[in-house]
């Protein structure tokens, strides 16, 4: 099992994050280099945002040359509210089994909006390859998730700033 966490710093309100990671048309293959979306369901809550049962196969592709695939299915969604952090918990399926958890919530100072996005991915690997692989060369795989996360928040960044 790997525990994998990751911290993005938006230059950006909560609300305005959390409005793009939980839009229903599941936009994140549009600014997140090296990941595709190949089907997607989205179960619009009251909020007109993401509710549970959103769900997106992706498709991921390392710096180390390989791809893997993998369902997210939105379980639990609370948005930033009032000073309070949004979470979202997602379960993961396909080449990684467990869970994500995402949590949006306000680090800014005055006249400076910050975001904080924590995001903690405690998955397995499936397919033998890959679970030989991370018995044996542990420490590549978790650079690899690194350098993909930075990926997606180089992306996040300059999407919030278009």
């Amino acid at each position: 099992m790997f525990v994998l966490e990751s911290l993005w710093q938006p230059a950006e309100t909560p609300a305005r994050v959390w409005s793009v990671l939980a839009d229903p048309r599941f936009t994140w293959p549009d600014w997140w280099p090296g990941l595709t979306a190949d089907d997607t369901g989205s179960a619009v809550g009251p909020d007109g945002l993401a509710g549970p049962g959103t769900w997106a196969r992706l498709r991921v592709r390392s710096p180390l040359g390989y791809a893997l695939g993998f369902r997210l299915d939105l379980a639990e969604t609370t948005a930033p509210s009032d000073g309070a952090p949004g979470r979202a918990r997602l379960d993961v399926s396909g080449d990684l089994a467990g869970l994500a958890d995402v949590v949006v919530s306000d680090a800014s100072a005055p006249g400076r909006p910050l975001t904080e996005v924590r995001l903690v991915w405690q998955v397995a690997p499936v397919p033998a390859w890959f679970r030989a692989a991370a018995r044996v060369a542990p420490d590549p795989l978790a650079w690899a998730h690194s350098r993909v996360m930075r990926a997606g928040e180089r992306g996040l960044a300059a999407h919030l700033a278009a």
